[in-house]
């Protein structure tokens, strides 16, 4: 599959630019003909490495985007507007990566492609989970349904997301001016003060020679600070853009007393959200269970989870799978076991998530709120380290000037 650059005309004179994925020029503009758009310039993108990394890394379509894109497809199946004619419509209000990705959507639809497929093809934006549902609707003639579905899950994800980063920005805003105050404190006030304080002493404290030193530094290297600061920063962007290094960070954070409690609230969660949203969109038990392994992302949760879909095909009720997986509570196994039984799982799946999802935000929210007072002792202790590196050496010196003969309070 090869990418081509375009720039085509609409039936209202408007410019429209955008990335096709297709074999050849041919079939690019035989496309855009049929979707009434007039080529000016199609041009092939050289396949080379960095199209390769903007393919990999800013090829994107984010949370809202997402949102954007299910809402309408079910609010397009509902109405009964034709899909073809509903995309068109689509692409008139969108840019970037998703109006790319509706182009191809639109493209393989009219060739006669599944639309479970088309997704399938971009699995570093949809996920295993978010494909088989739709795969499942197309299946079951509930494909608006399932649409709806995927929103509710999207939403929720959105509604967490938005609660964390609510939380974090006082944190944050006083974590950046504390460490802005600490870099003009050792790039612009300590060199002034600095000379004051040779003058006075030539033996200073050992935190005011310390001070000094890191001021002094800082001012000879600033450029290559600066530069290292900014390079380190673009290299954990691309790391935490990996899945492996994702991994490598939440198996740390799992070994932590505080966050692994708070992860596995998380994890269950969402496990229960999937596992609901796979069941109401007529997948079996198994094959969701298989589908939330591929999809959750917690270490030791994925083991579980499939070792639990293992002992199902083998026979074993589902309850007690549960039982003996350590990383599920013995209520909620028990709860689970029984509601399977009686024929409530989704309902009791949906009560369960509820409930876990609210002991995560409460976990959360405490410690948000023991990290703000942290913070400002932080900012207290390094202000008072300031402090006392500038101010002892001058007390010491004020000092000797008293106590030696003749000595006035009036000078040094």
């Amino acid at each position: 599959m090869k990418v081509f650059r375009f720039k085509a005309y609409d039936e209202r004179g408007n410019l429209r630019t955008g990335n096709l994925f297709l074999s050849s020029q041919e079939e690019c503009l035989a496309f855009l003909l049929r979707n009434n758009l007039t080529a000016v310039e199609i041009k092939e993108i050289p396949e080379n490495i960095f199209l390769k990394l903007y393919l990999k890394f800013f090829f994107r379509i984010s949370l809202s985007q997402k949102i954007f894109l299910a809402r309408n497809f079910y609010l397009i199946l509902k109405s009964g507007l034709d899909l073809n004619q509903g995309l068109r419509l689509l692409m008139r209000e969108t840019k970037g990566s998703l109006n790319d990705f509706l182009l191809y959507l639109s493209y393989n639809l009219q060739r006669g492609e599944p639309l479970y497929k088309i997704f399938a093809s971009f699995p570093h934006i949809f996920s295993e989970v978010e494909v088989e549902t739709i795969r499942a609707g197309e299946v079951s003639g509930n494909l608006a349904e399932n649409f709806l579905r995927w929103v509710e899950n999207l939403e929720k994800k959105r509604e967490i997301r938005s609660e964390i980063i609510g939380n974090l920005i006082y944190p944050a805003i006083v974590l950046v001016m504390s460490l802005g105050v600490i870099f003009l404190l050792i790039t612009f006030v300590m060199p002034k003060i600095g000379i004051l304080i040779r003058e006075l002493s030539k033996n200073p404290p050992f935190l005011t020679r310390f001070l000094l030193f890191l001021s002094d530094f800082t001012n000879q290297h600033l450029t290559l600070i600066i530069t290292s600061f900014l390079l380190i920063i673009f290299i954990l962007v691309l790391l935490f853009s990996l899945k492996r290094t994702r991994r490598i960070l939440t198996l740390l954070l799992f070994r932590l007393p505080l966050f692994s409690k708070v992860y596995l609230y998380l994890a269950l969660s969402d496990f229960l959200f999937i596992l609901g949203s796979l069941l109401k969109a007529g997948i079996s038990l198994p094959q969701a269970l298989r589908l939330s392994y591929r999809t959750i992302n917690y270490p030791g949760m994925k083991e579980a989870i499939l070792n639990v879909e293992k002992k199902i095909v083998a026979g074993k009720r589902f309850g007690e799978a549960l039982l003996e997986e350590k990383y599920f509570p013995p209520i909620l196994a028990n709860i689970l076991g029984v509601a399977s039984e009686t024929g409530n799982l989704e309902e009791t799946l949906k009560i369960m998530e509820t409930y876990y999802r609210q002991e995560f935000r409460n976990l959360v929210n405490n410690f948000l709120t023991l990290l703000q007072p942290m913070l400002l002792i932080f900012v207290g202790l390094v202000v008072g380290f300031v402090a006392i590196a500038v101010l002892v050496p001058i007390y010491q010196q004020i000092s000797i000037q008293l106590q030696s003969p003749g000595g006035t309070p009036g000078g040094f």
